[in-house]
């Protein structure tokens, strides 16, 4: 296609944004833009701009591909410089965030670079995030999320607007934003670990979507279209889930009642009590726990981090925890690294990837190493009690704790003083002295949850 025909084409797509932009009550707003220096977010500044919008520009280096890093944050300094725009830079350590907290890289830079987009929208009074994600990342979010399973809510991809971050590019193809580009000699730089298979969204990138693309050429713009169905579709979802909740959810107080036999009358009977409970804390892994509550007798309970489920004759009660009163502390599924604090000390835990040839370090008694695999959540931190039992690790054989305490010579006064880890009612760790041998590290462990008493 000819030079002219792209400058038109998006000539209507900076009249579209213009027009989006007025419908949707931002023209007007103060805009803080993510630049990072490639083409979707030098586009992206260079259609605002040219729409009249306000903006402010943000770059983040994380300092992760050394020259290329500075050479992005040069870029971007000589085009802001340019056109006399604002401009704020922030550098991470990233590496040393990584070894000292663990975690994923994404993930990691991720919540780097909107903590510092959230402060500087405080501090500077600016009133929108701007990011460069286009129809291509709403497509590779929607099947990310498909094949991990996140239910219907994961299918409407990446949202327009949510909360202070604007997308206004989602309706736009990638390769129009690249011709666009060439079209106006906008300069842009490539990072080449985009082109890498190292995490699962560039497989999908790089691998799925052109294979899928040979058999249905047009599978980028149908799966966008369909994307938009799945959002109309999840408001009709959570518009009979809100009828759901007012007809089953009674609330007494601070405590909620749901009557057994108008919840067993509902159909799909799980899919509606799991999005009931999901706001209290309680796991999709919990449901045959909590279907089994509706026949249960009076007395039966599952726990979520944050409340009780009871079984109580004709109801199931929901009513929240108060762990500074109570002598158990419940651990949702955290995004680790995370830290749970008990009246008595604090557990600090972070999760590892591990090589097969690793050898298992000898760690002092407050760490402990633990399959991740193995953990069923949420998990349950308390004092011991007469009849624990657990396998201590090494020895593959069940022991009491009270017999195992006698063994190691524990005093009288300090036995009250040790907690255990509990997991699917097993015990996973006597805190400060022994795991068990059901959570170990084995041969094809890989990934393992290290944990510290501090």
């Amino acid at each position: 296609m000819t030079r002219l025909f792209y400058f038109l084409k998006m000539k209507d797509l900076l009249q579209d944004l213009i027009h989006r932009s007025q419908a949707e009550a931002w023209s007007d707003k103060r805009l803080l833009i993510a630049l990072s220096g490639g083409v979707d977010s030098m586009v992206l500044a260079h259609l605002l701009l040219h729409a009249g919008c306000t903006l402010a520009l943000a770059h983040c280096n994380y300092g992760l591909r050394g020259a290329d890093s500075d050479a992005d944050e040069a870029l971007v300094t000589q085009w802001a410089a340019t056109h006399a725009i604002p401009l704020h830079v922030q550098k991470f350590d990233t590496k040393r965030l990584l070894a000292a907290q663990g975690g994923n890289l994404q993930d990691t830079a991720r919540r780097l670079r909107y903590e510092w987009f959230a402060s500087l929208l405080e501090k500077e009074d600016y009133e929108l995030i701007v990011t460069a994600h286009h129809m291509q990342d709403a497509v590779e979010t929607m099947l990310y999320n498909l094949f991990s399973g996140t239910g219907i809510a994961g299918l409407h991809g990446i949202l327009a607007r949510q909360g202070q971050v604007l997308r206004p590019l989602l309706p736009y193809a990638k390769e129009d934003i690249v011709a666009y580009a060439k079209a106006h000699e906008i300069p842009w730089r490539e990072d080449a670990s985009n082109a890498k298979s190292d995490y699962t969204r560039n497989k999908i990138r790089n691998e799925l979507l052109p294979r899928v693309q040979e058999i249905f050429p047009q599978a980028i713009p149908r799966l966008a279209d369909n994307i938009q169905r799945f959002r109309d579709v999840e408001m009709l979802y959570q518009q009979q889930l809100a009828q759901y909740r007012k007809k089953l959810m009674e609330y007494r107080g601070d405590e909620v009642y749901l009557a057994v036999k108008k919840v067993r009358a509902c159909r799909p009977l799980s899919t509606i009590l799991w999005e009931l409970l999901r706001p209290f804390g309680f796991t999709h892994k919990q449901m045959p726990d909590i279907l089994h509550l509706l026949e249960a007798e009076s007395g039966k309970h599952v726990f979520s981090a944050s409340h009780l489920l009871l079984r109580n004759r004709d109801h199931l009660i929901l009513s929240a925890l108060a762990p500074e009163k109570s002598h158990m502390i419940l651990i949702a599924e955290p995004s680790w690294p995370a830290s749970v604090h008990t009246p008595h000390f604090e557990l600090y835990g972070k999760m590892i990837r591990w090589e097969k040839e690793s050898q298992v370090p000898d760690l002092p008694t407050d760490q402990a190493m633990i399959d991740s695999r193995q953990l069923t959540y949420p998990l349950l931190l308390r004092p011991w009690k007469t009849g624990d039992y657990f396998y201590p690790l090494g020895l593959n054989k069940k022991k009491k704790i009270s017999r195992f305490l006698i063994d190691i010579k524990m005093p009288l006064h300090k036995k009250e003083q040790v907690w255990v880890l509990e997991s699917g009612g097993r015990i996973v760790w006597v805190l400060g002295h022994r795991t068990d041998h059901r959570f170990r590290i084995v041969s094809n462990t890989t990934t393992a949850l290290q944990l510290k008493i501090k």
